[in-house]
């Protein structure tokens, strides 16, 4: 039986060519997504970020904080999700998260920035040339998760700000940044 995720470090490479299937956009989402995710969306889509709430992005409150995820349409399907011609296509690909720029692989801890998963039930796995994890995307997704967590729990823990009060504070900051 396939193992559904395998362990990839630096230097190890895989046979990989996206198929353009749209099946990772149709599995969940499930896309968890940093404050720069957000801007970069919305800068791409030309509105502010506050826009693309409810219909696009949604938060899931835990205790103490707010994770910021991508919405699924009915079935699981991507909001950002279209079909022309009956091809899937996203509607911001360029401005995709880097969760969606990574797959299929998929990372690991925050403060492991030397392996990610593969998932290898990825259609196009095993396809293709081999190629390597695009590893500074990784650093860079793991560096903006840190930002937003830690400022977050700064919000929260010593200024008192709700969850939510204090994600959209940390959304704003990070849109402020360019």
């Amino acid at each position: 039986m396939l193992q559904r995720y395998a362990v990839v470090k630096v230097s190890v490479k895989t046979r990989f060519t996206c198929i353009r299937c749209g099946r990772c956009c149709s599995n969940g989402p499930n896309v968890s997504l940093t404050a720069h995710d957000i801007c970069r969306m919305s800068k791409h889509l030309g509105v502010n970020w506050r826009e693309l709430r409810g219909r696009y992005i949604l938060a899931v409150v835990s205790d103490a904080y707010a994770t910021p995820v991508l919405r699924g349409l009915e079935e699981g399907v991507c909001a950002f999700l279209k079909y022309d011609g009956g091809k899937p296509q996203c509607i911001i690909y360029e401005a995709r998260p880097l969760r969606c720029f990574l797959y299929p692989f998929i990372p690991a801890s925050p403060g492991r920035s030397s392996e990610m998963y593969l998932d290898t039930y990825c259609q196009g796995v095993g396809l293709g040339g081999e190629v390597e994890p695009e590893w500074s995307i990784l650093r860079q997704y793991n560096e903006e998760l840190k930002y937003m967590y830690g400022r977050m729990h700064f919000l929260v823990f010593h200024d008192g700000l709700e969850p939510l009060e204090a994600l959209e504070r940390v959304i704003d900051e990070a849109c402020s940044q360019g």
